[in-house]
């Protein structure tokens, strides 16, 4: 069954984005509650009030731990941009698929339970999470490859130059691209 929105969700857009800039800025649930009723929002209860900013603040944790994992996880890869939003995201949708366990399973004594429809869910969910995490391993490799052949090539023309004006011979240039360098 599925739950009503709450008496705060079916406010105006605008006032719920106050009240979380409110409560960004440290105000309190009554200084909150005030403010609306300047607004005429008269029908928020304390009670409500206080269920979605402990909601708001439960959402903010959950992302802020999911950025702290992600962060720690991208130290170990690199710390290109693309990857970074990449693991980011695979970590946020990681993140959000265990909680949508962990909130099925602990209904699941409730009688709930986890759904054939959630199931499936959940692997497809897996399922683009792997494939996202193979394409960004793919994306990084090939980064890799560009910037290798670049240097390579950057290297030989400058040893080409270093060895004319030198005037060194063929057989040592190509003697110390092979064992110097490793180029062919």
């Amino acid at each position: 069954m599925a739950n009503r929105p709450s008496s705060i969700d079916r406010l105006e857009p605008e006032i719920r984005e106050e009240i979380g800039r409110l409560r960004g800025n440290g105000h309190t649930l009554d200084e909150i509650l005030a403010a609306l009723r300047e607004l005429d929002v008269t029908e928020i209860s304390r009670s409500a009030l206080g269920r979605h900013v402990k909601s708001m603040e439960q959402v903010g944790q959950t992302l802020r731990h999911a950025q702290n994992i992600t962060e720690a996880v991208t130290r170990q890869f690199g710390d290109a941009p693309a990857s970074r939003t990449a693991q980011l995201n695979i970590e946020l949708l990681n993140t959000a698929v265990l909680n949508l366990l962990f909130d099925a399973t602990g209904s699941a004594s409730e009688g709930e339970g986890i759904t054939a429809d959630t199931v499936v869910k959940l692997a497809r969910t897996i399922d683009h999470l792997t494939k996202s995490s193979r394409a960004d391993i793919e994306n990084q490799k090939q980064t890799e490859d560009r910037i290798e052949k670049r240097i390579k090539k950057e290297t030989d023309e400058r040893l080409n130059e270093a060895m004319k004006e030198r005037g060194l011979s063929p057989d040592t240039a190509e003697k110390i691209r092979k064992k110097v360098l490793g180029l062919k």
